[in-house]
């Protein structure tokens, strides 16, 4: 109960639209905590949006140490197969 009165107190000092879209943000994040609400009404992060992570590259460098397949390639000469 303790948890819905700071809720309805922060409609009374923030406004309804407000608390309803840092509700949204929090409840897309899967956090419901009324202190984490407001702290995001405080600092005016209701409507900020995490920035989307950097794309994939499309050609990925090879490793500073990896080595060329032939180096690992058995030279089988005809001999060997006696």
């Amino acid at each position: 109960m303790r948890q819905v009165y700071a809720l309805l107190g922060l409609v009374k000092k923030w406004g309804a639209d407000r608390v309803d879209m840092a509700c949204a943000s929090a409840l897309a994040h899967e956090q419901v905590n009324v202190g984490l609400i407001s702290r995001m009404l405080e600092r005016g992060t209701e409507q900020a949006t995490t920035p989307a992570p950097p794309a994939q590259p499309e050609v990925v460098v090879a490793g500073r140490f990896a080595r060329d397949p032939v180096h690992f390639a058995i030279a089988r000469t005809a001999e060997a197969g006696r």
